[in-house]
């Protein structure tokens, strides 16, 4: 949130109501506001946040007004004059509590990012580097989220003002809303006062929160094998028992239409609803920003056609596919080879979606695959450069000795570097293009740390060895993150079978003697027990959908649990559905 003329136009207005305050109460206010990283004093953030309530007063005040117009009841009536109290209550919680989530969010940002960061610090520690260098660097690299910050901060007093490092650093304690940082920065201060070596101090330090790191990515795996639990429990079990109960109370003398209606509610509004749920849950428990690369340059649509060339094209073949598809199908009807009905329509729409995102999931996963192939060899060839290095190579003979290595898909990418360095690129650019050929955060960050050791003329052999550990920390965390949630999507998925066996074994028993009974209109138990008139065709349909969603939700958050890509989940509930569409034409 930054100043702008709408800012400075409330301000002007009731800025001085919020200026009546004490010197002192407004400075901490203020503060809030730096640690927020809100570019607003106190008294302007106010104002705007007044306007803004005002303004959603009179609106929704006005459209409440024209809907009784529309509709004079007692119950419009009622929603006149709730509705923008309301919404002026849910607005001043809203700007109220936005510093303080702002500050929260930022603090875990900073946090998650800080292990990675630190490492980097203590390589260009290495190189004899001043901490107001280290700042000034780290205040140019975006892919610590956050720590960029409080980097610019810490360079921009140092540079622009002329304030000592010391001086510096102690202001941006008092502005970081991260406690870790904080300690770490108090670190630096009594390392720098003592006069202890500084790339001593890092390297402890580095050691100590990367296996603080690793402990806490422990405990939120953990949490998330509770989530995981829950999820069965609630959307994979109740369901079960829901479709049974309403099947068999729609029979015994009950509404099935209501029944009906009730499952195609449940499929189509309230189960995406708690699939996202708990997909916004599953993401909060995880963290893969660190693994999310951050574009350098802004792409046009030129670059990002290039780049993604390959999804593109699948993506649009799929689609002249899925429309020669719908031709075939309703040329047909025309020819009188299928009947037109609704029923139709919905097989055609359910498998047409099936057909457009299929192939270009399954060439998405595959490209992920690669890319985490490459992710686990990376630290043995960055430890072998590091070797070669030792033993005074220089990084083109290095890279040369790495190329004999066995590092799957990771050789073709070694095998363009050398390349490139035999047409006299330089270390620094050869890695950059890797970077941007694979895409991803971690190899991104590693990359940026030997770049900047190797500008500064740190020591090559710690630097590539410091981001060997960086990537096999990483590393380490994906796979027992994969490990522990494998058993829950397995769990998912046999659950899913389960379901579809039950649903099937319904039709099989009672299903088909309820329309037994229906079609022979038994007067003596028709006298004793109601048997409901139902549509086969249309319970069958009702009871499709419900399966149909369950295994697109299920696949998605199976797969997004056990690595934290939605790719993976596409492609599990892809086959899900597939499956699920298959029994029921086939075997229902």
């Amino acid at each position: 949130m930054r100043k702008t003329k709408y800012s400075e136009f409330c301000e002007k207005i009731f800025g001085k109501i919020f200026l009546k305050k004490e010197q002192k109460e407004i400075d901490e206010k203020n503060l809030i506001m730096e640690k927020a990283n809100i570019v607003l004093e106190c008294h302007e953030y106010y104002s705007l946040a007044l306007v803004n309530t005002i303004i959603l007063f009179n609106v929704s005040l006005i459209a409440s007004a024209i809907l009784y117009f529309l509709i004079p009841h007692a119950i419009t009536m009622f929603l006149v004059l709730i509705i923008p109290l309301v919404a002026t209550l849910i607005s001043v919680l809203l700007y109220l509590y936005l510093p303080t989530y702002k500050i929260k969010k930022r603090a875990e940002n900073i946090d998650r990012f800080l292990p990675y960061a630190i490492n980097f610090i203590s390589s260009m520690a290495v190189a004899g580097v001043s901490p107001s260098e280290i700042f000034q660097t780290l205040s140019t690299i975006k892919v610590y989220g956050d720590i960029q910050i409080e980097a610019k901060r810490i360079a921009k007093e140092i540079t622009v003002m002329g304030v000592d490092n010391v001086t510096a650093i102690k202001h941006a304690i008092q502005l970081s809303p991260s406690k870790k940082f904080i300690s770490f920065l108090q670190g630096i201060i009594g390392t720098i006062q003592s006069g202890s070596e500084l790339n001593n101090y890092l390297e402890n330090i580095s050691e100590k929160y990367l296996e603080d790191d690793l402990v806490e990515r422990k405990k939120n795996i953990e949490l998330l094998g509770v989530v995981a639990e829950t999820f069965v429990i609630s959307v994979i079990a109740f369901p079960i028992f829901l479709v049974i109960i309403l099947s068999i109370m729609g029979f015994m003398g009950g509404s099935m239409d209501f029944s009906i209606f009730v499952l195609f509610i449940f499929s189509f509004a309230f189960l995406p609803i708690i699939y996202l749920a708990f997909y916004v849950l599953i993401r909060s428990t995880t963290s893969e920003s660190i693994s999310k690369y951050v574009p350098i340059k802004k792409s046009d649509q030129l670059s990002f056609f290039k780049e993604y060339k390959s999804p593109i094209f699948i993506f649009s073949f799929s689609a002249i596919l899925s429309l020669i598809f719908i031709a075939t199908i309703y040329i047909l009807v025309y020819q009188g080879v299928f009947q037109r009905s609704l029923y139709l329509d919905l097989d055609v729409i359910f498998l047409v979606f099936l057909f457009l995102i299929t192939p270009v999931s399954f060439y998405l996963h595959l490209k992920h695959k690669e890319k985490k192939d490459m992710q686990e060899r990376l630290p043995d060839f960055l430890i072998e450069v590091s070797d070669s290095l030792s033993s005074g190579m220089n990084t083109f003979e290095a890279i040369k000795v790495a190329e004999k290595g066995r590092y799957g898909k990771l050789n073709d990418e070694i095998r363009k570097m050398k390349a490139q360095l035999s047409w006299n690129l330089s270390v620094r650019e050869v890695f950059v293009n890797f970077s941007e050929r694979v895409k991803s955060g971690i190899i991104q960050r590693i990359v940026v740390t030997i770049n900047e050791g190797l500008i500064m003329g740190g020591n090559t052999e710690k630097l590539f060895k410091a981001a060997a550990k960086e990537v096999n920390q990483v590393n380490n965390i994906e796979n027992q993150r994969k490990a522990n949630m494998s058993i829950y999507m397995s769990v998912i998925v046999l659950c899913f079978f389960v379901f579809l066996a039950i649903i099937l074994i319904l039709e099989q028993t009672i299903f088909t003697s309820f329309f037994d009974l229906q079609s022979k209109q038994v007067a003596q138990i028709g006298n004793v027990i109601k048997i409901s008139q139902v549509d086969p065709v249309l319970l069958k349909y009702a009871l499709f959908s419900f399966v149909y969603v369950q295994a697109i939700g299920s696949g998605l958050l199976a797969g997004y649990m056990m690595d934290g890509k939605v790719v993976s989940g596409v492609r599990y509930a892809c086959v899900l559905a597939l499956i699920s569409f298959f029994v029921f034409k086939l075997l229902f």
